[in-house]
């Protein structure tokens, strides 16, 4: 956002940025869980959030194994792995929180009825 001020910012209020990109860097720290596949992570080996095969999974692997250096020749390799689930057309939210209130689990917005 610094190197590049009129197409990106950092500014967190929606009214202040305009038509700019909102870089979110406060989720991309150190005991942050929140990532989505293929960005960058805040590590000691400058980590990407890189999708895995079961088949990988089963065989065991190094996370530390996918970084910025080496995410780009992984996809060139076996390609996106999250192709399917971005191309699905989702779930309905309105009917699975009415299941989960028929099921009992709808205790949702802090009722506890």
């Amino acid at each position: 956002a610094h190197k590049h001020p009129r197409v990106a910012t950092v500014e967190r209020a929606v009214r202040a940025r305009g038509k700019r990109v909102y870089i979110d860097c406060l989720q991309n720290i150190l005991g942050k869980t929140l990532a989505t596949a293929y960005s960058a992570r805040a590590s000691e080996y400058a980590g990407v959030s890189t999708p895995v095969s079961w088949t990988e999974i089963d065989e065991g692997f190094d996370r530390r194994a996918f970084t910025i250096e080496t995410a780009p020749a992984r996809f060139d390799a076996v390609g996106d792995l999250w192709a399917a689930l971005r191309a699905s057309k989702g779930i309905d939210l309105a009917r699975a929180t009415r299941y989960a209130e028929r099921a009992g689990a709808g205790r949702l917005n802090g009722d506890k009825s």
